[in-house]
């Protein structure tokens, strides 16, 4: 029977309470995909919050990891850089990731690498039923669609229509990597974006930052995230929908606002890498994943 591998590839979890729900999730997602679970020797080494737990054990975990058949980050944070040149030299073809957050990284890494990813799904973020249910659709291959009635609450910014293939990223990690041998060639692709407790002048930053590096000439399309943070008192700028508003009409590609996925609640995990048409109208708009090739 194929694996799966729970491991922390950046923050580590807090306590056994904590791992014992995580690994029970992972367990059942598993099951789903008929896959054995195997759980890292090094789940159970405790950190505070905000800890990262050193390089030298994260490292040789993930190593540990890549002989596995699919990879089940436990939970984002901060730490995945220090596995970029493993991912990138390791000698085989790298098995299936999940994950979001801080696990941009690696998936810059697997598209680097033309290998499969699925951007969503850690269980220490205690994933919803949409969640389970979309990363197994995601894993399986299975032909995916969301549209307005699908994804309540997402808004079209921009009309145009989009073909090519997805790449789900937090806007913070990925600005982050320009300039690195970690950061993929976006071009021709759908690009989702989104993050959390970003303020909109940061989100500009990022997105200017991405742009000034090249990073987004050729996109095809933009899928933005809700970038839920709190709001200060007194603040009048403009709001994250504005910016991405802004952003879509710069440049002049079909894109809507808020889809759930990513820091979301319960969100919907996609398959990076996979081929995906992005349609959107001035009040609708739909994304449809086709079934992937065997």
């Amino acid at each position: 029977m194929p694996t799966a591998y729970l491991f922390c590839p950046a923050y580590p979890l807090h306590d056994e309470a904590q791992m014992r729900l995580a690994v029970a999730i992972a367990t059942r997602f598993a099951d789903l995909i008929a896959h054995e679970l195997v759980v890292s020797p090094d789940i159970g080494r405790w950190g505070a919050v905000g800890a990262w737990h050193e390089a030298r054990h994260r490292r040789a975990d993930f190593t540990r990891a890549l002989a596995h058949d699919v990879l089940i980050p436990v939970r984002g944070g901060y730490g995945c850089s220090d596995l970029v040149d493993i991912a990138l030299a390791h000698a085989h073809r790298l098995p299936l990731l999940l994950g979001y957050s801080d696990l941009t990284v690696l998936h810059a890494c697997w598209r680097r690498r033309a290998c499969a990813s699925h951007y969503g799904f850690m269980p220490a973020a205690t994933p919803g039923p949409r969640s389970l249910e979309s990363t197994t659709a995601s894993v399986r291959g299975d032909a995916m669609r969301w549209d307005g009635h699908t994804a309540v609450g997402a808004v079209p910014l921009h009309p145009g229509s989009a073909r090519g293939p997805l790449f789900g990223a937090c806007l913070r990690v990925l600005a982050s990597l320009c300039g690195t041998t970690a950061m993929p060639d976006l071009t021709g692709c759908i690009l989702a974006l989104e993050d959390i407790d970003e303020r909109p002048y940061q989100i500009d930053r990022d997105l200017t930052q991405l742009e000034r590096s090249g990073a987004l000439s050729g996109v095809a399309g933009l899928i933005f995230g809700s970038f839920p943070a709190p709001k200060r008192p007194g603040y009048a700028g403009p709001d994250a929908q504005a910016v991405c508003r802004s952003w879509s009409e710069r440049l002049r590609i079909p894109c809507v606002q808020a889809f759930p996925f990513g820091h979301d609640d319960d969100p919907i995990t996609l398959p990076c890498g996979r081929a995906a048409i992005l349609a959107v109208a001035s009040d609708t708009w739909s994304l449809d994943l086709p079934a992937a090739s065997p």
